[in-house]
């Protein structure tokens, strides 16, 4: 589908060029593109919006898994991240209006405050806790950031919540973004009910409303540049829902990059922007987690309920997060080290099976890059300190499980296919799990174009606005200036305003 609003220039039959002028184009319409587009469109400039992926209203949301995989994620979620020695870590990254706030699990945390201050004490004033204290109530507020309806939270929640207790452990309720969510759990394959406020529900209707314009299958490849040396405008191509392809040409004084912190590095290096910068594509954080499975004797159907109604806090000054992640059943089978037989055998209890996560703060970086051809690389590798947080952080999560009466763990650990009761959790440690070994997740990228004081720190001014090319503004995941220990989703939502506020000031 390609939803061209009207007031964009259709161009005359048997043209092959789509046309289109505006004051600021912004590429992407996810958790940065759509927050930034809607504040400038609110602040009475021309705003179009482009994205590279299809409108999928919520009524075509199916439980249709590989449907809605192809349908929302980008390569139909078969994307990885290589590391040493040829290791793989699954990442999700949506492709279609909303990106990936349609594909993720809605948890909504505010940038922790230590975090901030580590932050500005690097220049970055405006990153304070006191200065975005209100952007963060207005986003909170914009997307209903908001506990879960009690009875909502399902079983592999409340299984996750006995065991906290049981062990005296400190958690808390989450916070996600969404209007009275049934617990249907089709988060990852984009929400059936509308509940979850995605920017398709939030942002963009506000940004619509605004008088803003949306193109949706428009893939940006060029970045133009006026004589003048600033960006002037995108070049790429559209692709409507019935027709031929046309070439597409944007004309505006304001250029504003939302594609995340992938394609938004990816992009720029194709265009040889800001080559002499040396942080382009890198600092890449991915918040890396591992799933864990549980056994119980008792049904949980772990499909029915939240995807996440709490996390663990007991543990966050060591780096450590640990929550329930409930998955459709043709994704369970990613918290099996086990294949074949032997997987289809442990998946016949899967109404049994209690699904979740640990979440380690990452002490190393990766590189988003080109290889030759143009063909994208994204590589991240675990750190030997983080894979010894990563032992830890299972072993704490089996403790969790038996103590709220599972029979079986299963740890992403191939050498450890499972574990029988506590006093096998000591083989995790015993057996010292490598990182080629350990079945990793991710859907939390950032910083691969992070903002900074000065140019030799980083690709962005603390106004969103590079470096290197005037006129050209980062408003997504790669601008944060390093990891940040929860679900960014409110970062970026946060930064991407305070950039367009700053944008608006100016008058674009």
């Amino acid at each position: 589908m390609c939803n061209v609003n009207p007031a964009i220039e259709v161009p005359e039959p048997g043209s092959s060029e789509l046309r289109a002028d505006a004051e600021i184009v912004v590429v992407g319409s996810g958790a940065g593109g759509a927050t930034a587009a809607a504040v400038l469109a609110a602040a009475g400039l021309d705003v179009l919006c482009l994205e590279e992926g299809n409108l999928h209203p919520t009524a075509q949301n199916s439980t249709d898994v590989p449907e809605m995989m192809g349908r929302l994620m980008r390569d139909a979620g078969l994307t990885t991240i290589t590391g040493p020695r040829q290791t793989l870590i699954p990442y999700l990254e949506g492709r279609c209006v909303g990106g990936t706030t349609v594909i993720n699990g809605g948890m909504c945390w505010r940038t922790p405050e230590r975090v901030l201050a580590d932050w500005q004490a690097r220049g970055l004033d405006q990153l304070s806790a006191e200065n975005l204290a209100p952007i963060f109530q207005e986003v909170e507020a914009v997307i209903s950031a908001r506990r879960q309806d009690p009875g909502s939270e399902g079983g592999n929640s409340l299984l996750f919540q006995r065991g906290a207790e049981r062990l005296g452990w400190r958690y808390r309720r989450n916070q996600r973004n969404q209007i009275h969510c049934v617990g249907t759990n089709d988060c990852v394959t984009g929400c059936p009910t509308g509940a979850k406020q995605s920017t398709v529900e939030t942002w963009i209707p506000r940004f619509l409303a605004a008088g803003g314009r949306l193109l949706s299958g428009a893939r940006v490849d060029r970045i133009t540049i006026g004589p003048d040396g600033r960006a002037a405008g995108v070049t790429g191509r559209a692709y409507p829902a019935a027709g031929r392809r046309r070439r597409l040409r944007v004309k505006a004084r304001t250029v504003v990059l939302a594609g995340g912190a992938i394609q938004t590095p990816l992009l720029l290096l194709r265009n040889r922007i800001g080559r002499r910068n040396g942080h382009i594509g890198r600092h890449f954080t991915i918040h890396p987690n591992a799933k864990v499975g549980a056994l119980f004797p008792q049904v949980i159907d772990p499909l029915h309920g939240t995807h996440q109604a709490f996390q663990i806090t007991e543990f966050t000054g060591e780096g450590i997060l640990l929550a329930p992640g409930a998955l459709p059943l043709p994704l369970v089978a990613m918290t099996h080290s086990t294949f074949g037989p032997r997987l289809a055998a442990e998946l016949r209890h899967w109404r049994h099976l209690a699904l979740g996560g640990v979440l380690v703060e990452d002490h190393g970086e990766g590189r988003i890059s080109l290889l030759p051809g143009g063909i994208p690389r994204v590589r991240y590798g675990i750190t030997p300190q983080d894979q010894v947080q990563f032992a830890r952080a299972v072993a704490k999560l089996a403790e969790l499980y038996f103590a709220a009466g599972a029979t079986q763990v299963y740890p992403p650990f191939h050498a450890l296919p499972a574990l029988r009761g506590v006093d096998e959790i000591a083989k995790i440690f015993a057996i010292r799990p490598r990182v080629a070994d350990t079945e990793y997740f991710t859907a939390h990228l950032m910083g691969t174009c992070r903002m900074a004081a000065n140019a030799c720190d980083g690709v962005v001014r603390p106004d969103g606005e590079m470096w290197d090319l005037p006129g050209l503004y980062l408003a997504d995941a790669s601008v944060m200036p390093g990891p940040i220990g929860v679900n960014p989703q409110v970062t970026i939502m946060a930064l991407a305003h305070l950039i367009a506020q700053q944008i608006a000031a100016k008058g674009a």
